[in-house]
């Protein structure tokens, strides 16, 4: 197929150059004839006149041919080395090789300077961490009298927010270097589950909300990296909550294990304010905070976007179901793992 698509665009170049060359012999060979009536002689100037247009063909195709065919399967995204014949194709090379020179030290510059930019942001955001941090504390271990109490209260939600977004800004950094910074393996999902539960217990309390998990089995392995597997928990933990505290009442916060064959998948349930119908399939574009964006001011459109991300780099899917006023369902389907057994 390949040599039949070469060999088409060769002819086709050289189709004018074939049809004057047809042309002069024709000339050439009438002119003579004219000359000399008497000479009848015609087939035999054809037939060396078309050899050696064959011929001159036949040197060019093999010139032609290794360089397309390189050309070809460079296209495709297959390995080939292009190797010039002619002076054209040399000259090609030359300016090949200059744009990609220029490209390589423009690329590696904007690399420099997306590094140098990354890495101030990311130190800007851990100095963020320590006002954070210090907020916390005073709020932790300030005497609270009945009048304060709901005065700190605030304070400590604010903060909480305001440690959220840092913590998404420097997720979004790390995932610069993602790959550099992953260690996938068999992990039990259950202790990570019960461990961020746990991290959130008091604003779970604040917020009446009730979280239980349903799962009949003792362990539950995934082939996962820890650390970003529990980042990506986060985010929907973080949302499920969000959104479930402006409802009334006392809610649930379910997180649902299943095993299904070659994988094990976690659902979490909440009973917030749910998500319309038009908004679901654009969830997890970045920035994108929908009609619930218009209602909460601290929506950021980060959470399930990072979620996406990461799931994808993990090998992991995660798909969103959703009904306003009625709660919003979050499945994260993994690879299962096995036991680790230590000696």
């Amino acid at each position: 197929m390949m040599l039949k698509e070469i060999f088409t665009r060769f002819i086709k170049d050289r189709f004018l150059n074939i049809m004057l060359y047809l042309a002069s012999m024709a000339s050439i060979i009438t002119f003579y004839h004219l000359n000399e009536p008497a000479n009848t002689e015609i087939f035999y100037p054809v037939s060396i006149g078309v050899f050696l247009l064959i011929v001159s063909l036949a040197i060019d195709w093999i010139r032609y041919y290794p360089t397309n065919r390189a050309i070809a399967l460079i296209l495709k995204n297959q390995g080939a080395e292009f190797q010039p014949h002619t002076e054209e194709q040399r000259a090609f090379q030359q300016i090949i090789y200059k744009m990609t020179e220029e490209y390589t030290r423009k690329n590696n510059e904007l690399k420099e300077n997306n590094k140098e930019r990354l890495y101030f942001l990311s130190h800007w955001m851990h100095h963020l961490k320590t006002p954070v941090s210090v907020i916390e504390l005073i709020i932790n271990n300030e005497e609270k009298t009945n009048e304060a109490a709901e005065i700190f209260e605030k304070i400590k939600h604010e903060n909480n927010r305001l440690h959220t977004y840092i913590q998404q800004g420097l997720t979004m950094i790390r995932m610069e270097s993602f790959e550099n910074d992953l260690e996938v393996r068999s992990v039990d999902l259950l202790p990570i589950l019960r461990k961020l539960i746990n991290d959130r217990k008091k604003e779970c309390i604040y917020q009446s909300i009730y979280p239980s998990i349903e799962f009949k089995g003792e362990n539950a392995f995934i082939i996962t990296d820890p650390k970003w597997n529990e980042i990506l928990l986060v985010q929907i933990i973080s949302n499920a909550i969000k959104y479930s505290g402006p409802i009334a009442g006392n809610k649930k916060l379910i997180f649902q294990i299943e095993t299904n064959g070659k994988h094990i998948s976690l659902t979490i349930k909440d009973e917030g304010v749910g998500i319309p119908a038009y908004d679901l399939e654009r969830v997890f574009q970045p920035f994108f905070t929908g009609e619930n964006g218009r209602t909460f001011s601290n929506s950021t459109g980060i959470g399930l976007y990072l979620s996406k991300k990461i799931a994808d780099k993990l090998g992991a899917t995660i798909n969103i179901q959703s009904e306003p006023f009625k709660g919003t369902a979050v499945t994260i389907r993994w690879l299962a793992g096995t036991q680790i057994t230590r000696s």
